[in-house]
């Protein structure tokens, strides 16, 4: 389905009146700066947690005291509301009939995160600032992007591949192959960084973080006074290590950044599925930009996340060419699919798909400690154990085989939803997305929305995206993941908002 061109709509970079068709009570210094703060919103979304959280806190602030000066919330009815709210109420009484209501209560703060939806869709003033909150947070994504790029380029962290006899690495167990990701908190690519990070640290004890294929794990090693001053750990053969998954600025939190470039990367080419003329400037740089955006998803070495990708690049391609999309789709999994088990071998030494695979045998026995647990009392049935129990409780219940796997959650959105708030939580979770998508898919063949393709790519892309993330999120506990649920709920907000929006259009 392709949507009329327009005259002007359409072009990305136009200069647009920012209050253009805003309400008619107009704009006041409160009204810009709660906008300010979805600004901001969008710029930080793709890199840091706090500042995301503080611009959405600030926008929170800022609307109430709007409110109390104007003595009117001046709300309007929300498509999401009712099943978004059953759910919060849900998690609230799941909390609070906890086995560890202390635990529970206190993550009822990253519950609260669900207003950004009501944040950005009530103060959503005109269609052109929703474009323009949608850009900003893909033009800010390629900051990280591009970082990515450098790190390959210059390597991060170092690998041992020979150590003298007597090194205190030997004496902490690590060997040959090993990675040293960060001395003493400090990154390091060379001796001369090892050298440095332990300069003022002879004769103490030294805190290492180390890789091992498909392990991370942390050391501490005493280096003797006398050692050798470039070279205190006596590694005789190492080279910058390249072959590291990439996580932007998240830290080693590869699976947040491979979530989070999955939703971003789907709305750009969401948008460029709608885009008028395709082989102008600004198509070929949106193609360009889709190019490095696939390959950083591809860099991330997250397999589910690579299948969500495709899955949504796929329904997309299908919604709007048809049956030429299988053919494509075909062509690219003959590429692509050889590229990816070479990275699995080169980056994580597995093989795609494997039940003995170690994140794979972890996942399928957490799964089955987890369906056990749920099942095992009719309490739990109805308002589950109580979010972030497992954290207090895990060796009562025999969860991670006792302690001898590493503690965690469940690797599964459903389950873990399951698990903690009970069957009702997760019937209302999936009421929820259910009417989400609907709201996306009535959007996608609504004639006003495709009269601006910018606005109908942005549909689009989110459909596409959000079906990504909730493929994803059955072996991912995506949904708990704070950076890449931000992001879902400010697209869900834009939605929410050009849907207010049509709506009155058509009214007046």
């Amino acid at each position: 389905m392709s949507g009329s061109t327009g005259s002007d709509e359409g072009k990305w970079f136009e200069k647009l009146d920012p209050m253009k068709d805003a309400p008619p009570r107009g704009t006041t210094i409160l009204d810009r700066a709660v906008i300010g703060s979805l600004v901001l919103f969008a710029l930080a979304a793709p890199h840091s947690i706090a500042v995301t959280q503080g611009a959405f806190l600030l926008g929170m602030v800022l609307w109430v005291i709007r409110w109390a000066i104007r003595r009117s919330l001046d709300y309007r009815p929300m498509v999401l509301e009712l099943p978004i709210l059953v759910f919060v109420w849900w998690s609230m009484l799941a909390a609070i009939f906890s086995y560890e209501p202390a635990l529970s209560l206190l993550k009822v703060r990253s519950v609260g995160l669900f207003l950004i939806v009501f944040l950005v869709a009530q103060n959503l003033p005109n269609r052109e600032w929703g474009k323009r909150l949608a850009l900003l947070l893909i033009a800010s994504s390629f900051i990280n992007v591009g970082y990515v790029f450098w790190q390959k380029a210059v390597g991060r962290g170092l690998r041992v591949l020979e150590i003298a006899e007597g090194s205190p690495l030997s004496q902490a167990g690590i060997r040959s192959g090993d990675v040293l990701l960060d001395v003493e908190g400090r990154t390091v690519r060379s001796l001369e960084d090892v050298a440095a990070a332990i300069a003022s640290r002879r004769g103490e004890r030294v805190r290492l973080f180390v890789f091992r294929p498909e392990i991370y794990f942390r050391r501490e090693v005493v280096v003797p006074r006398d050692a050798p001053s470039e070279n205190p750990l006596q590694i005789r053969q190492w080279e910058p290590w390249k072959h590291f998954r990439a996580s932007g600025f998240y830290g080693w939190n590869y699976f947040t950044y491979a979530e989070v470039v999955q939703l971003i990367g789907s709305l750009l080419l969401g948008l460029f599925l709608t885009l008028p003329r395709k082989r102008s400037i600004h198509g070929l740089l949106v193609m360009f930009g889709i190019g490095a955006i696939a390959y950083v998803i591809l860099l991330t070495v997250t397999r589910a996340v690579w299948g969500a990708f495709a899955l949504s690049a796929f329904v997309m391609l299908f919604h709007r060419w048809g049956k030429k999309a299988l053919v494509i789709a075909l062509l690219v999994l003959a590429l692509a699919a050889p590229v990816g088990m070479q990275f699995l071998r080169q980056v994580r030494s597995i093989p795609l798909v494997s039940a003995r695979e170690p994140s794979t045998a972890y996942r399928l026995t957490v799964w089955r400690e987890g369906g056990h647990l749920l099942l095992s009392r009719p309490k739990h049935w109805v308002l589950g154990i109580g979010m972030d129990s497992l954290k207090a409780r895990w060796r009562e219940w025999g969860m991670f085989q006792g302690g001898r796997l590493p503690l965690g959650h469940m690797h599964s959105s459903p389950l873990q939803i399951a698990l903690e708030r009970g069957l009702p939580a997760l019937l209302c979770w999936l009421w929820w997305f259910a009417r989400y998508l609907q709201l996306l898919w009535r959007g996608m063949r609504s004639e006003t929305v495709n009269r601006d393709p910018t606005i109908a790519g942005i549909y689009l892309g989110t459909f596409g995206g959000t079906l990504g993330f909730l493929a994803s999120s059955l072996v991912h506990y995506n949904f708990g993941d704070s950076e890449v649920i931000m992001i879902v709920y400010f697209q869900m907000g834009l939605i929410e908002g050009f849907h207010r929006l049509t709506r009155e259009g058509e009214r007046a």
